[in-house]
Order: structure tokens, then C-alpha cells, then sequence
């Protein structure tokens, strides 16, 4: 399985597009993984092939494991590709963060008529860092939304924890929980300290088409609901049957 390779620089977004065997004028922008030709991108790659479905896998950018002011405008590049390339019918899938990033493009571009998102949520918040720094691995941007558009930054929710003590703060509930990362002390005392306000929540609303959107019960990043109203783990396996028989 080859993809061919883009680079912000040159193209207008990070990506590789995996074209399926058998002919077909639908694609979907995947953003799974910390890169576009990791493992989790090309599992991803490998499922939706067997739906008969092209795949245009995007990340941040090249070793780039943060979200910070991520340009909209490459999600909008990425589509116009498609579109120059006989690509009809787009669709945008992600998880966690790129779950809610996938829920935010959509609400701006009206070609994508299939969102999919994954433990996403439902407001934009800061936009971080991942590395190391001062003996953190991820760490907040300070005045950065997760988002930007047209050079300005989405309206978003603070954390109310700054650096260092953001990363404390995660460290400390992940080992008193025994999770891998657990957050959602982090986001339910940033939305204590700061309530929503409602030009920081996604329009889902504007969202054109088929919206899928999968929870977890035991979330430990923060709250996420499974809007269906109820949990089925072959929800998204049943839609995208769907899609494949009559089209998005």
C-alpha cells in the first residue's frame, strides 16, 4: 500500500492520499495518529479500502504531536485537491482532538457531507504542546486557540492551569487513577474557572450531511457524549456500510 506524500510548504497541507483499487469518486480526510503514514493512519487506510472509499490522511505537521492555531484553511486545501482530482462526495473523520477538529471543519466547509467524530468536544479549547519542557510532556499555548481561520484565532477556552502546573495536574490524575492520561480535571475546573461562552462551541449545527458522533462511558480525557443516545460499537462500521451502499 503506497500513498502519495504532501507537505504544507509546497501543497497547502501534511498529508498522503491512498487511493482505493476499485473506482470510486467519494474520499474521506482521516486524522488519526501523530502522522499521516503512521500505523494508525494506515490501519485506518486499510478499512476504509475495503469500504471503497479513497483515503486523504492529515496530520498537524511533520513530528508535530501539538494543536495550536492548526490553519482551517488546510482542511480547505485538502478538499479543493480532492475536488481537482474527481473527488465528488468528502467526508472528515477524527478522534479525540482531531474529533473535535473534524466537527470544526465541517461546520466551515459545506463540501464535506460526512463528519465523523470520536470522543470530540463539542467547544474549541487552548491549543498545547507536546515534547518536553521542564519536565513536562505537554504543556498550554499561551493566546493560541487549538484553531485559526483566516489568520485569526478560533474563540476558545482557556485552561485555568498554566504551565508547569497543567502537566502536574494531568500527571497526578493519571497515577491516582491508573490511566494512561487522564485530563478531565483539567477541563472541568478550566470550564468552572471559565464558562462557556457560546461563540467557543461548535456550530454542529452548520454541519452538512451525515454526522456520526461515538462517546465513551468511561472517557477519561473529558466529557464526551455519545449524541445517538445510545452506545453501539458498530455504530460507525454500520454507517460507513451505508455510505458505501447508497453515498454520502
Amino acid at each position: 500500500m503506497n500513498g502519495v506524500h504532501y507537505e504544507t510548504e509546497t501543497d497547502g497541507f501534511y498529508g498522503a492520499y491512498w487511493k482505493c483499487k476499485n473506482k470510486s469518486d467519494a474520499a474521506i480526510i482521516l486524522m488519526l495518529g501523530d502522522d499521516p503514514e503512521d500505523f494508525m493512519a494506515k490501519s485506518g487506510v486499510r478499512w476504509l479500502h475495503k469500504l471503497g472509499v479513497n483515503v486523504m490522511s492529515m496530520s498537524p505537521g511533520k513530528k508535530d504531536y501539538g494543536h495550536h492555531n492548526f490553519p482551517l484553511e488546510r482542511i480547505e486545501n485538502a478538499i479543493m485537491w480532492l475536488k481537482k482530482n474527481g473527488i465528488r462526495k468528502i467526508g472528515i473523520a477524527g478522534a479525540s482532538t482531531t474529533g473535535t477538529l473534524a466537527l470544526t471543519a465541517a461546520s466551515y466547509f459545506n463540501d464535506i457531507t460526512l463528519t465523523i467524530g470520536m470522543t470530540p468536544s463539542d467547544f474549541i479549547w487552548q491549543g498545547f504542546m507536546r515534547g518536553k519542557k521542564d519536565g513536562c510532556k505537554e504543556w498550554p499555548v499561551e493566546g493560541e486557540s487549538l484553531f485559526s481561520y483566516k489568520g485569526e484565532s478560533l474563540p476558545f477556552m482557556p485552561f485555568v492551569y498554566k504551565h508547569p502546573e497543567y502537566w502536574k495536574v494531568i500527571a497526578s490524575e493519571s497515577k491516582r487513577t491508573g490511566d494512561m492520561v487522564n485530563s478531565w480535571k483539567l477541563f472541568d475546573d478550566s470550564e468552572k474557572a471559565h464558562p462557556l461562552r457560546p461563540e467557543e462551541m461548535i456550530p454542529i449545527e452548520k454541519i452538512k450531511g451525515k454526522l456520526l458522533l461515538i462517546g465513551a462511558s468511561d472517557d477519561c480525557l473529558w466529557d464526551t457524549l455519545c449524541i445517538s443516545g445510545k452506545h453501539d460499537e458498530n455504530n460507525a462500521a454500520c454507517l460507513l456500510w451505508n455510505v458505501r451502499k447508497n453515498g454520502f
